[in-house]
């Protein structure tokens, strides 16, 4: 896009969708499921795009894959949570 920086972002969050349902943002390509917020000083409103461009975004390769392994970590946790041996204690 015209007038769309490319570099010099900043992450506000992430989110998990929990399932790949939006597309992102940035390069209009790819669906994601773990949606990372960018913001721009020089561009009015937030982008929602995927760890590959976030990282390209924020000139950070290592951050955003960071940011989405604890999330896929939370994931796993809850989803284990209920399963674990509980034992009733005296």
């Amino acid at each position: 896009m015209p007038g769309l920086p490319h570099k010099g972002w900043v992450c506000e969050s992430v989110e998990d969708l929990e399932e790949p349902d939006a597309t992102c943002e940035m390069c209009e390509v790819v669906s994601i499921r773990y949606v990372h917020q960018m913001s721009h000083p020089d561009y009015p409103v937030e982008l929602a795009v995927g760890c590959v461009c976030a990282g390209h975004m924020e000139q950070d390769r290592a951050a955003p894959v960071e940011r989405e392994k604890r999330l896929r970590n939370a994931a796993t946790r809850r989803a284990r949570w209920l399963s674990l041996n509980w034992r009733v204690s005296p």
